[in-house]
């Protein structure tokens, strides 16, 4: 029995919550008492009735009856990943949009789907009165588009691409899929109208989709295996892949200005801690398996970008300053640009796990290969800590 009353409604009670209560459920009057949570002061369970009658339940009488709490209830559905759509229909001549992520399938024969609105919703009525509508899953990189349909107040329609389809209902571009489908029912769903829709045309592509978690986007996190990507889950493919392409274009920038990548990780080096001697640049390098050579430093005083004091110190010149600053900015540039792909606690997220796995690496360095972790810093630091005196 206790089963039965897991949840009780404000309202009209069940007949097996009555029957727990062990209170009459009868007013004196004869009419029908109703349970319901009262609101402050008590927040009791509570028998009413319309003539004032009220019977608060003792304790033990209630055991086992709550309410659910709507934002408890948002957060626990909130587990549930899905993807992202974008529902369209046309009516009395307006195109009309939003986003949603309430589409799930229903039949395959016949071919049905299904969505719902709130009923407070500024669309409600033009759903509720046209039998066309589209519904759009949205691909990894339509974010933004999914943004802009959910912004109440604007054109949801301005700078998109679309056709027209059947009964003029608006039909986007390049999402993962669109289905075209006519209202066959509408049922009531609580707070929302629950849309059926009889699919009627198709199209699909092998764009990945873009999914919603918690509150926010998310990403996949099991990559497509095969067709070259078997090393997709290989955790120092990924971080080596990640480093080269973050780095690339600086790497052929640098090139550009006849520096090789030994070259740029020793005036990266002399950019962060000043003049230094080649034995104190090549310690910072050794571990990492590169040596810059007196034949190295000879070529890029030639051209000018360090210098050598009589003192033995190699530092760099205004020009070779400059040179690498301007690399710096470039690779900073880079990096704020690969970050646009992220929310900021998405990003929060990889620091923080990024900063786990150096950290738990560190302590199991056995050989000093931590030390090429200084060359990484002074390649990506936020600004040098000394700079070369000019030439």
């Amino acid at each position: 029995m206790a089963a039965a009353v897991r949840i009780a409604w404000q309202g009209a009670t069940s007949a097996a919550e009555l029957a727990f209560s062990g209170v009459s459920s009868f007013c004196w009057t004869g009419s029908r008492l109703s349970l319901s949570i009262e609101r402050w002061p008590t927040h009791k369970p509570a028998y009413h009735c319309n003539c004032g009658t009220r019977r608060i339940l003792p304790s033990w009488k209630t055991r086992g009856i709550f309410v659910i709490d709507a934002k408890s209830l948002r957060n626990a559905l909130g587990n549930f990943a899905t993807g992202v759509t974008i529902v369209t229909t046309c009516h009395d001549g307006r195109k009309i949009g939003l986003t949603a992520n309430s589409f799930n399938s229903v039949s395959l024969d016949p071919p049905l789907v299904l969505w719902s609105l709130a009923k407070k919703s500024s669309n409600i009525d033009a759903f509720m009165n046209v039998d066309a509508f589209a519904v759009h899953i949205l691909g990894a990189d339509q974010e933004a588009l999914s943004n802009q349909f959910a912004t109440p107040g604007i054109d949801k329609f301005e700078g998109v691409d679309i056709k027209t389809g059947d009964a003029d209902v608006p039909l986007l571009r390049d999402c993962a899929a669109r289905f075209e489908c006519r209202t066959a029912y509408r049922y009531d769903g609580g707070d929302h109208i629950i849309f059926v829709g009889e699919v009627l045309d198709l199209e699909q592509s092998e764009k990945e989709p873009l999914l919603f978690h918690r509150g926010r986007y998310a990403r996949k996190t099991m990559p497509k295996t095969g067709d070259g990507t078997e090393n997709a889950r290989d955790l120092n493919y990924l971080v080596a892949r990640a480093y080269f392409m973050l780095t690339d274009g600086v790497r052929t920038q640098a090139a550009e200005h006849g520096l090789s990548q030994v070259d740029h990780y020793a005036l990266s080096v002399l950019l962060k801690g000043g003049p230094a001697t080649m034995s104190e640049v090549n310690a910072m390098l050794g571990t990492s398996g590169w040596q810059w050579t007196d034949a190295d430093l000879q070529r890029q005083a030639e051209v000018g970008l360090v210098q050598v004091a009589d003192d033995g110190n190699v530092s760099l010149t205004k020009s070779g300053r400059e040179t690498m600053i301007g690399l710096f900015a470039q690779a900073k540039a880079v990096e704020a640009d690969a970050q646009k792909a992220f929310s900021p606690d998405e990003l929060d997220q990889l620091r923080s796990l990024l900063s786990q796995l150096l950290e738990t690496l560190g302590r199991q360095d056995t050989k000093g290969t931590a030390q090429h972790l200084e060359v990484m810093n002074a390649l990506q630091a936020d600004q040098p800590a000394q700079d070369a005196s000019d030439s």
